[in-house]
């Protein structure tokens, strides 16, 4: 039972969180200013943009004080606010785009952020009754969740937050805490293991250990290493660790992340939107990502059985448009290297960084030499998806620490010493660079999938392709191993690897150097 007192303090903590931020936003953001002649326009263009934010922050001060002295507000006016709000975040939306993701101005993410920020707070105060009961209070906050959430989501995964993310993660806590008070979803049971493509039989499998401390990693690491660096060998190779994560992670030990209402609360009811890879690879044409609440992401792609009162914006959608859901079911949605954590603090909570990832081991190339900059802390990324998803042939140029929490994958090594049999993809391929990820197809080669061609499996010179692509990996020597949970593969930095879902997967990278 929800306590209304204690909700209705949780909603006005929040507006009132809201009428600081605002306050602040009252007055034109100065973002930094470029040396660069060029981009003077772009900033002249940020510093309208800004002064429109202001405009209408000034403007939202006045409803909530309105509000707050029990006056009318102007109806008109108010939804002018809207529109001149959403002419903002159209125009720094399409800026963001402009740059490759890396080099987008500061002002632009920020303009983005601010204009979500001030957005969300038009919805609260829209939808949020004044000194009215506690029920008209609970179902104005309910109505205003999704797209609240949804918005300040948008200003983190799209712009990183512009300079905003500790408020926003702050306001996402605030916001949670009053929707668990007056909600709870209600789903039972675990994620299915049931693996509906089998397992591929192992012939070279990884080397399994435990009970190795950090010397002895070290050691292997280095006596690996130099031995590649002085005879052209495979150098330190894959192996996988039994016991890292298996006692220590509450997502394994309490058992978190097998279960969809435990997920679903993180996620405030699956409302938090997650981007989430389209298609069956990323080097497939059609290919594409979409930003999807997690508890849709949860029913369209992972169990479509799932069932809840949060959980219905799925299936709703199915039943009306059936068409379109038969697609849906065809195709395979994978929330992959995507850094969750910081995304969802809850869920950090649940994973602890294994000890390995401080080894003071060689981090470059064992043949190049190639090194990518230090990097201060270990870099953490999700990969949850339903059975077949794969990520295709390609290298890291960092070590990894694969752990696995849920369900099984399948993954498939080459040392570097293979780069000359990968047939790596160009480091142009539409702007992008693609030269770590190879052109061959594992899967359409070992008959796991039928590939980007399965429709016309038939044709000759798409059997013709395969065929060369499985004649020239012939004899080259690989590792494989199938990770179950509480397992974490070694991933040296230079090792091509391919990795497949055999079931409902939840896996997590550590890459570190």
């Amino acid at each position: 039972m929800s306590d209304p007192d204690l909700v209705c303090r949780n909603i006005k903590e929040i507006l009132e969180r809201y009428h600081e931020a605002t306050l602040t936003l009252a007055n034109a953001n100065e973002g930094p200013v470029s040396p660069d002649a060029s981009l003077r326009l772009d900033e002249l263009e940020g510093e309208g943009m800004e002064d429109m934010l202001s405009r209408q922050a000034n403007s939202l001060l006045q409803v909530y004080d309105a509000g707050k002295a029990g006056c009318s507000r102007d109806s008109a006016a108010f939804a002018r606010i809207a529109l001149r709000l959403k002419d903002v975040e159209l125009a720094s939306h399409a800026r963001l785009y402009v740059y490759r993701f890396d080099q987008v101005p500061f002002r632009w993410r920020q303009i983005y952020s601010d204009a979500h920020i001030l957005t969300t707070f038009h919805i609260l105060l829209a939808n949020l009754p004044w000194q009215r009961p506690f029920e008209e209070q609970k179902q104005g906050f309910l109505k205003s969740l999704d797209e609240v959430i949804a918005r300040l989501d948008r200003a983190l995964v799209t712009a990183g937050g512009g300079g905003r993310e500790s408020w926003i993660n702050q306001t996402m806590k605030m916001l949670h805490q009053a929707w668990e008070r007056i909600e709870e979803p209600g789903l039972e049971g675990e994620f299915s293991s049931r693996e509906p493509f089998g397992r591929p039989t192992l012939t070279r499998p990884c080397a399994r250990h435990q009970g190795w401390d950090i010397d002895r990693f070290e050691r292997y690491m280095e006596e690996g290493h130099a031995v590649a660096v002085n005879t052209g060998a495979v150098g330190p190779v894959p192996i996988v660790f039994t016991d890292l994560t298996r006692d220590d992670w509450p997502a394994l030990r309490q058992r978190t992340w097998f279960r969809p209402d435990y997920l679903f609360r993180q996620t405030t009811g699956g409302r938090r939107l997650v981007p989430v890879e389209i298609g069956r690879s990323y080097v497939d044409a059609g290919w594409g990502q979409e930003l999807l609440p997690f508890k849709d992401f949860l029913v369209r792609f992972i169990d479509r059985t799932l069932t809840s009162g949060d959980a219905t914006a799925a299936t709703a959608a199915a039943a009306a448009d059936p068409a379109a859901a038969s697609v849906a079911a065809q195709q395979t949605g994978y929330l992959a290297q995507h850094n969750l954590f910081e995304q969802i603090p809850a869920l950090r909570n649940d994973i602890l960084v294994p000890d390995l990832c401080w080894a003071a081991a060689p981090s470059q190339h064992p043949l190049t030499g190639a090194a990518k900059p230090k990097l201060p802390l270990p870099e953490l990324n999700a990969w949850f998806g339903p059975p077949g998803t794969i990520t295709p042939l390609h290298t890291d140029g960092y070590n990894n620490l694969l752990c696995q929490a849920v369900g099984a994958k399948y993954v498939r090594l080459y040392p570097p010493q293979a780069d000359k049999y990968m047939r790596p993809m160009s480091s142009d391929e539409n702007g992008v660079d693609m030269s770590n990820t190879s052109a061959i197809d594992l899967g359409a080669i070992e008959g796991w999938d039928g590939g980007p061609d399965a429709d016309v499996s038939d044709d000759e010179e798409t059997k013709k392709y395969i065929q060369e692509q499985r004649d020239s990996l012939e004899g080259v020597e690989y590792f494989e191993c199938i990770l179950e949970p509480g397992d974490t593969l070694l991933i040296p930095v230079g090792w091509w690897h391919c990795v497949r879902s055999l079931s409902v997967s939840f896996s997590v990278s550590f890459w570190w150097n």
